[in-house]
């Protein structure tokens, strides 16, 4: 295959590929654009920060443009903006890293409640983590001799 896709259901991008696209957003200093929707003006800022930084294909770039202008535009949906409002940062974080897996289909963009259950996933991910004991090496435990 020589970088042709389907444009009707575009190839997924792993979650660090999606966070150059995020990277490229936060350093063009246009992060409203997940909460306001983004104009011609933020697309060239954004286009112009991500294509300075990225190394890879051109193909590869322009897919994983594809899926943060389509996550863009669906996050400006009234129940997702509201749990992204709610969750703040870590939920648009989990937002682009979802939008590197899930289905995207050119004409019908992504499927908001799709984008909730991947932020509602990763802070699932997150609580279980931080709620898990941590295990120490033998060699890791304190010296609780007991004086007599």
């Amino acid at each position: 295959m020589a970088g042709t896709f389907d444009p009707k259901d575009v190839p997924v991008v792993a979650g660090a590929e999606m966070q150059a696209a995020l990277h490229a957003v936060i350093h063009a200093e246009r992060a409203l654009v997940f909460f306001q929707g983004a104009d011609a003006a933020d697309l060239r800022a954004i286009e112009e920060e991500f294509w300075n930084r990225f190394e890879g294909s051109r193909e590869r770039g322009g897919v994983i443009l594809l899926r943060l202008w389509h996550l863009i535009d669906a996050l400006q949906a009234r129940r997702l903006k509201d749990r992204v409002m709610r969750s703040g940062l870590s939920a648009i974080e989990a937002a682009v890293k979802g939008a590197g897996q899930l289905r995207l289909n050119m004409a019908w963009g992504f499927a908001p409640q799709k984008i909730i259950w991947a932020i509602n996933e990763s802070e699932e991910r997150e609580r279980v983590s931080r709620s898990r004991p941590v295990r120490l090496q033998p060699s890791q435990m304190p010296d609780l001799a007991i004086a007599a």
